[in-house]
């Protein structure tokens, strides 16, 4: 039980991360994975020489090692939410079996798969 519990909040803290837009801040700028924004107030000149005017934008390639980063951590994220909804998935299943024998192969794959994410 305590398992599926931590799964769930794993899932949870993950979705929250991933729509996050506070990974890169600076004065009047915050950038998350996928979208960047920017104040009404915000100084400039702003990072990486961004022209746009204030609002949220779909994040792009302002430079090959950002852009590598953020790839990068976007798609470690996503892998390990994908991973912990499998493992959180097999330990639910093993929760509800009544067949110990398969209760064993549900948590023993549930295990293996929450090492891996």
């Amino acid at each position: 039980v305590i398992a599926f519990i931590c799964g769930l909040i794993v899932i949870i803290l993950m979705i929250m991360a991933l729509a996050s837009t506070d990974w890169l801040m600076a004065t009047g700028w915050r950038q998350g994975l996928f979208i960047h924004c920017i104040a009404e107030d915000a100084p400039t000149p702003l990072p990486f020489d961004m022209q746009d005017p204030p609002g949220c934008y779909q994040a792009r390639d302002v430079c090959k090692y950002v852009a590598s980063y953020i790839r990068a951590a976007a798609a470690l994220c996503i892998i390990t939410l994908i991973t912990d909804i499998v493992a959180t998935l097999l330990t639910g299943l093993g929760l509800r079996s009544k067949d110990h024998m398969k209760k064993y192969k549900y948590y023993k794959i549930a295990v293996y798969v929450m090492v891996l994410s």
